[in-house]
């Protein structure tokens, strides 16, 4: 069967998370896709801890060039014609000043995609300012919704979720953009700011504020019957019963007679008054058995209710392994790893994970012959330091 992204090539210029996660998924769902890196060193990712490197960058082939040099703005200048997607993840205008933007990339391929994936975009006043997830976070909103109801803002998520939503929102435009070239045969520009999108996952709470004219952060923390609960053994639960139907179920699943008939718990908008009294009551109750059982008792009582996996939980989760989300892959320096599996199926054929993240500098030569230099040639690049 033929892979989705089949016979597209994509330029990789980014590092760390946000376009490589990006150009990974397009490498899974069949895109060639050739990750170009600085010949010192390469992706700063690749001196992180043994493993993040390779969770983002399998399927993909690797090209040292210097993009400050003559002769490696040729090579990538060889490079573009050929392509269909340039990823970019620099600080915006850092291309441009390179001679390698958007517009002198369509004058050498008119049909080109070219996505950049910044902080703070392209010509903003924050263009230039360095930044991270917490960052772009905290500019968006989102932070002063997180933490305690009446505490201080607060940075608690176990994942970067401005980088990860904003590497989705450029593959989802790319895809779109692809399918515009096809109808019109016209490349695009497409701008992925990452405060953007963090605005972007705002939308909700941004509408409650405009509706009720104050913050919403104790509506969404401050929830009774909503959170993570300790069992007898010491192992965890979420529960998620704030909606007044979950609520009566609640109460009778776990013999709550006096809370289910108590008038002032009756109504969700109630019950965020006394979440504290609640939620006290709540986890001196989960204490008194194992987690097993009160997820059967939760579960039979059809209320919102799951574990808290660790990373090794995941390994023997039994819905983890039904859904064949985390696989094994043998890699030449690392041994045995764990790559996490292309979350969505498909009917017809499934994106597969075929090859481990390449090595530095692995596919040069294959490359640059293929974009008609000799042995020769590469002998020269690599004494001129250009790959």
């Amino acid at each position: 069967m033929t892979a989705y992204l089949q016979d597209i090539r994509v330029l990789d210029c980014s590092m760390m998370l946000t376009g490589p996660y990006c150009s990974m998924l397009l490498a899974d769902l069949g895109a060639e896709v050739v990750k170009i890196e600085q010949p010192a060193g390469g992706d700063s990712a690749r001196a992180m801890i043994p493993g993040y490197f390779e969770s983002l960058n399998r399927n993909k082939k690797s090209l040292t060039l210097n993009l400050k040099s003559a002769q490696g703005k040729e090579i990538f200048s060889r490079l573009v014609r050929s392509a269909d997607i340039l990823l970019e993840g620099f600080r915006g205008g850092v291309l441009k000043r390179l001679g390698l933007g958007y517009d002198p990339l369509r004058e050498i391929n008119p049909r080109i995609i070219y996505c950049s994936i910044a902080g703070y975009g392209q010509d903003s006043p924050l263009e230039s300012r360095p930044g991270h997830d917490i960052n772009y976070q905290g500019v968006a909103g989102v932070l002063s919704l997180s933490g305690a109801p009446d505490g201080p803002p607060d940075y608690t998520i176990g994942v970067a979720a401005a980088d990860l939503n904003a590497s989705v929102f450029a593959l989802s435009s790319i895809l779109a953009a692809l399918f515009y070239r096809e109808k019109t045969g016209r490349g695009n520009c497409i701008e992925v700011a990452i405060a953007d999108v963090a605005v972007s996952l705002m939308s909700n709470r941004i509408g409650e504020f405009f509706a009720r004219g104050k913050p919403s952060k104790e509506e969404q923390m401050g929830r009774a019957a909503h959170g993570v609960f300790e069992t007898k053994e010491g192992k965890y639960i979420t529960l998620a019963a704030a909606e007044d139907h979950f609520w009566k179920r609640l109460c009778q699943a776990l013999d709550l007679k006096d809370l289910a008939q108590d008038p002032k718990f009756s109504l969700t908008i109630h019950r965020g008054k006394y979440r504290k009294e609640i939620n006290e009551r709540l986890a001196e109750t989960f204490k008194t058995r194992e987690q097993k059982e009160w997820l059967g008792i939760l579960e039979k009582a059809d209320i919102p209710c799951g574990t808290v996996n660790t990373i090794e939980d995941l390994l023997n989760d039994p819905y983890i392994l039904s859904r064949q989300l985390i696989l094994p892959q043998e890699h030449p320096s690392l041994g045995n790893i764990w790559q996490v599996a292309f979350p969505v199926k498909f009917l017809l054929e499934q994106p597969q994970i075929k090859h481990p993240a390449p090595s530095l500098g692995q596919h040069n030569r294959e490359i640059l012959l293929s974009l008609g230099y000799g042995d020769e040639d590469l002998e020269m690049f690599k004494g001129a330091e250009v790959i």
